[in-house]
């Protein structure tokens, strides 16, 4: 597995095409968060279809790309090819493979938007200066080292990833089987008391109840059919893995539950009102955008580190959130729309395809939840972007948020409220 070896010069930055547009100061500010890496023979670095959102920068050593129709091509540092980053299409379409011993940087997009847009936080001048830089180095230093181990846990099948509740796995291998007899399907739930109540109470909420109230679960699936009843369900079942006996990784998983929710209904409110998507679906691929960070936060937990941070916790989610979320997807069987959104849900100018997709409603969503906050002055106006021209959702505010989330405001509160049953 590759392995960490030192941060690089800014000489060796330059080297690249993509990275010579930075300043030196911005050079300097890359060469502090990236390492070098490195990896013997016979290592594959790239696998192809990935869709992990990195440039690989080859310094030292030869590598062999290997396309789907078995064409094969060898890059050697120093080639006009390898000025640019190896492969850089997504989904990648091709493997790519040390030849001999490589060393290599790995720079995502996100570090490099950072860098280039002056987001970076600059290293603060006090009466402490070296203490103070002295900490940051600890910092990323850990930050790195955890990096590493996960990404070589991940390959070597050694993550412990969280398993989907078995009430949502035995509903969705009944709705396979095709048996959409309510009575059926209720036996399947009711093997949790808990799932149960909250379809019941589901069934009878502002967005699906009617006249007369349902007081059985059986009542509960035929009055919102097996299809909404399945992603309510695998909503309600989330639930329970948004937890850790850390008090340093519980606020984040709460903090975690709360963004998720609120994008998963404005998901829902977005699709309401774009017919293409369905809105229960909208809602539940808004709800697991960000399931890579448990499976993170869980590995945190169970490899606990000494002088381990929130801020640090949060530079690790950031930097794997998108690789773990999709494998854990794939693990659970979820369909492609599910994976996509997780991988790229924070491509901010993603233009993937001609026609919308989920992943779309999400960066719509997630942009629209950070309208007013810090955070939203960092990141691209809805207005700018493709996902915002892909789809049908009228006029911005003054403050450029989404008027049809605000004046369907009740909606994502009823929404929000009824994925916290």
């Amino acid at each position: 597995m590759a392995r960490l070896s030192s941060n690089p010069d800014i000489h060796v930055l330059q080297s690249f095409s993509p990275l010579s547009v930075l300043n030196d100061r911005q050079l300097e500010r890359l060469a502090e968060v990236v390492e070098i890496e490195q990896a013997p023979a016979g290592r594959t670095l790239i696998k192809k279809g990935s869709r992990d959102n990195y440039g690989l920068y080859l310094i030292e050593g030869r590598l062999r790309l290997k396309t789907e129709n078995g064409e094969i091509r060898d890059v050697r540092s120093g080639d006009p090819l390898a000025s640019n980053p190896i492969a850089q299409e997504l989904p990648r379409h091709c493997d790519v493979i040390s030849v001999t011993p490589v060393r290599f940087l790995r720079i995502t997009i996100a570090v490099f938007n950072d860098i280039a847009e002056n987001r970076m936080p600059e290293r603060r001048a006090t009466e402490n200066g070296g203490e103070h830089d002295e900490q940051l180095r600890r910092c990323r230093v850990l930050k790195e080292k955890i990096t590493s181990r996960f990404r070589m846990d991940l390959e070597k099948d050694r993550v412990q990833l969280p398993s989907l509740p078995e009430v949502a796995v035995q509903v969705g291998r009944a709705l396979r089987n095709e048996i959409s007899d309510a009575s059926v399907v209720a036996e399947i739930i009711q093997a949790d008391p808990a799932i149960t109540a909250k379809l019941i109470k589901a069934a009878n909420s502002a967005m699906y109840g009617r006249c007369s109230p349902v007081e059985t679960c059986t009542g509960a699936i035929v009055r919102l059919g097996t299809n909404i009843t399945h992603k309510l369900v695998l909503s309600f079942a989330m639930r329970e893995l948004f937890h850790s006996k850390s008090h340093l990784l519980q606020p984040r998983m709460r903090e975690l539950w709360k963004h998720s929710t609120h994008v998963a209904a404005i998901c829902y409110v977005l699709a309401r009102h774009d017919r293409r998507f369905n809105a229960e679906q909208a809602m539940l691929v808004g709800l697991l955008h960000d399931i890579g960070a448990i499976a993170i936060i869980q590995y945190l937990e169970r490899h606990m580190e000494e002088g381990l941070d929130s801020e640090t916790v949060d530079s690790v989610i950031t930097g794997l959130r998108a690789q773990a979320g999709s494998m854990l997807l794939r693990s659970w069987g979820f369909p492609i729309e599910f994976i996509v959104a997780a991988m790229e849900c924070e491509e901010w100018m993603r233009d993937r395809e001609p026609s919308p997709d989920y992943c779309d409603l999400v960066l719509v969503a997630q942009l629209h939840s950070y309208t007013g906050t810090r955070k939203a002055e960092s990141l691209p106006g809805i207005g700018h972007t493709p996902a915002y021209g892909h789809l049908n959702l009228g006029e911005l505010t003054v403050d450029k948020g989404l008027k049809i989330v605000d004046e369907n405001r009740d909606t994502v509160v009823e929404t929000q409220s009824l994925l916290n049953i």
